[in-house]
């Protein structure tokens, strides 16, 4: 090979590879904007998907609000009408006491004093006041006690979960959901609890309270006037398990296996967004759960979520 021939060889090789390396340089470029691309769209699906669950959580909130406010005007109610009985109760003892004290300035004569001190107790009724008073207030204190645990399990429900999962008692959380729903159900089905001694889970406590107000209030809708919903918690091996059944209408089969995708509802429009169940299956799956349904058309549903202890 002459010279020459060497020469034209060498550039050839040197011009295909330099051609090489700059399509490596754009395939490289195109990837790692495709990566950012990618992580951008995961970001932006990540705030939307919290958006969304915060969105469905204020929905509910809205639907609550009514029965809640309900709730807590019932024991409002009679605690103010407690007061004024108190009130009232007040101002007779306080006649009492300035009966007898203007006879004692008046008088040092003690039988007309005793006199005076029983005419008293029989006209203001003194004893039924004390016994009412006890009554009364007991029953002030318990009206009190409800407010704090609706206010409490509001604020469960409505409350911002930490970034980092903490140890969260099941059984708890079901119970301020319960609790959260009691004047939508009691007026419609008999709650059934069955409470098992479980392990803790680590979690979110809003999150999972959030599953658990969803799946009662869709057991509540599905059953007719008197009827049952049962709730149940136990342990298997190294996990915590919750059950909701209800005795309602039972899901079609051709709807069981649409039940978690996104905006699918069997629901009368403005009656429900069909994302409750989407965002609930989400929320279990986060929980590095699972959650299964079963159904039987007029018998009723049943709804199970296995979590991992911890």
């Amino acid at each position: 090979m002459s010279d020459m021939d060497f020469e034209q060889a060498y550039l050839r090789e040197k011009s295909l590879r330099e051609a090489a390396e700059q399509q490596l340089q754009d395939r490289t470029k195109e990837l790692s904007d495709s990566l950012a691309a990618l992580q951008n769209a995961h970001s932006s699906m990540k705030e939307n998907q919290n958006l969304m669950v915060h969105n469905e959580k204020m929905a509910s909130l809205g639907v609550l609000s009514a029965g809640v406010a309900h709730e807590i005007n019932n024991p409002v109610g009679f605690i103010y009408s407690n007061f004024c009985s108190l009130a009232e109760g007040f101002r007779d003892i306080h006649q009492f006491i300035l009966q007898i004290d203007q006879t004692i300035e008046k008088s040092s004569d003690i039988a007309q004093v005793k006199e005076t001190w029983s005419m008293g107790l029989k006209q203001y009724d003194i004893q039924y006041l004390l016994d009412d008073f006890e009554s009364l207030s007991n029953e002030t204190i318990d009206g009190l006690e409800r407010v704090k645990q609706i206010v409490a399990d509001l604020k469960s429900f409505t409350r911002e979960d930490s970034g980092s999962m903490d140890p969260v008692n099941i059984n708890e959380c079901l119970r301020a959901a319960i609790n959260i729903l009691s004047n939508q159900t009691k007026y419609h089905a008999k709650v059934e609890v069955d409470y098992g001694s479980v392990p803790s889970v680590k979690g979110y406590f809003g999150k999972l309270n959030q599953v658990f107000t969803n799946l009662i209030a869709n057991a509540n809708q599905a059953v007719d006037e008197n009827g049952v919903i049962h709730i149940r918690t136990w342990a298997e091996g190294q996990k915590v398990l919750i059950s909701v059944s209800d005795n309602g209408h039972g899901i079609a089969e051709e709807h069981m296996k649409q039940l978690f995708t996104p905006f699918f509802t069997t629901k009368p429009v403005g009656e429900g967004t069909g994302l409750g169940l989407s965002i609930s299956h989400g929320l279990v799956e986060e929980h590095r759960g699972e959650i299964s349904v079963k159904s039987e058309v007029g018998q009723g549903t049943t709804f199970t979520i296995a979590l991992p202890a911890g």
